[in-house]
C-alpha cells in the first residue's frame, strides 16, 4: 500500500511532475481496490486526502490574494518597481494551487465511487437489538456472520471519547471474542446472542446487537463488511 505524505506533496519546493505521478499511482491503487469491492482503509484515505487538499487550497488562495495585493508594482522616483522575491513566491503559489486543484479533480470521482458502494452496503445492513438495557458505559457486544468462512462472529465493543482539535470525537474499539460455526447453530442468531449474554460474558446486562444482510460473497468481510458494520454501530450508539 502506498503511503501519501500530503505535506510533502504540497511543498512549494516540490518536483510537481514527480508529485503528480505519486498521486496518480496512489489514486489508481484505491480505484483498483474499489473495483475488487475492498473499501478499507482506502476509502478513509481518499476522504482524508480530499479534506486536506481542500484546506490547503483555501489557505493558499487567501495567501495568494494577500500576496498579489502586496506585490503590486510601486512608483519610486517616477519608476515602477516590482519586488522580485515576492514575485517568485507568487509563482510558487501558482504552481501549488494548480497542483492542488488538479489533485482534487483526480481524487474526487474515485472517492465518490467508494462512497456510493459504502452507502449501498450500509443501507442493506439490518441491525437488531437483542437487549433493552441502557448503554452500559459504552460497552457491549454485537454479532455478524462471515458468510465466506461460515461462522457467526461475536465482538465486544468499547466506545471511547477522544478530542480532535476542539471537537469531541467518538471512536469504537472492537475485539473478536468468539467465532461459532454456522453448521452447529440451530437457533436464530438473536437467540445465540441472548444465550451468550446470559451465560458467557462478564458484563452485567450489556447492550447487544445482531447485524444481518444479504451480503454478496464478493464483498470482502475484513476490508468492507466489518468496518461498515462498525461505523453503523457507532451511529446507533450515538442516536
Amino acid at each position: 500500500m502506498i503511503e501519501l505524505d500530503v505535506k510533502k506533496l504540497t511543498s512549494c519546493n516540490s518536483d510537481w511532475e514527480t508529485n503528480q505521478y505519486t498521486l496518480l499511482r496512489t489514486v489508481k491503487e484505491w480505484e483498483t481496490n474499489f473495483r475488487k469491492n475492498k473499501l478499507y482503509p482506502y476509502l478513509n484515505e481518499s476522504i482524508d486526502l480530499q479534506r486536506k487538499l481542500q484546506e490547503i487550497l483555501q489557505e493558499n488562495l487567501e495567501s495568494k490574494f494577500w500576496l498579489e495585493r502586496e506585490i503590486r508594482p510601486r512608483k519610486i522616483n517616477n519608476h515602477y518597481v516590482a519586488y522580485e522575491k515576492a514575485q517568485q513566491v507568487s509563482n510558487q503559489l501558482d504552481q501549488l494551487l494548480s497542483f492542488v486543484k488538479w489533485a482534487l479533480q483526480i481524487n474526487r470521482p474515485v472517492m465518490e465511487e467508494g462512497l456510493i458502494m459504502k452507502e449501498f452496503i450500509e443501507e442493506s445492513i439490518k441491525v437488531t437489538p437483542v437487549s433493552d438495557e441502557p448503554n452500559y458505559l459504552g460497552k457491549g457486544y454485537f454479532a455478524l456472520e462471515d458468510k465466506k468462512k461460515l461462522v457467526l462472529n461475536i465482538y465486544a465493543y468499547d466506545m471511547k471519547w477522544e478530542w480532535a482539535g476542539d471537537e469531541p470525537n467518538n471512536t469504537l474499539k472492537i475485539q473478536l471474542v468468539r467465532s461459532i460455526p454456522l453448521l452447529i447453530i440451530n437457533d436464530s442468531n438473536e437467540d445465540v446472542m441472548k444465550d451468550f449474554i446470559a451465560y458467557s460474558q462478564p458484563l452485567y446486562k450489556p447492550m447487544a446487537y445482531v447485524f444481518s444482510g444479504e451480503f454478496d460473497l464478493d464483498f470482502p468481510y475484513e476490508e468492507t463488511i466489518c468496518p461498515i458494520v462498525g461505523e453503523k454501530l457507532l451511529k446507533v450508539l450515538m442516536s
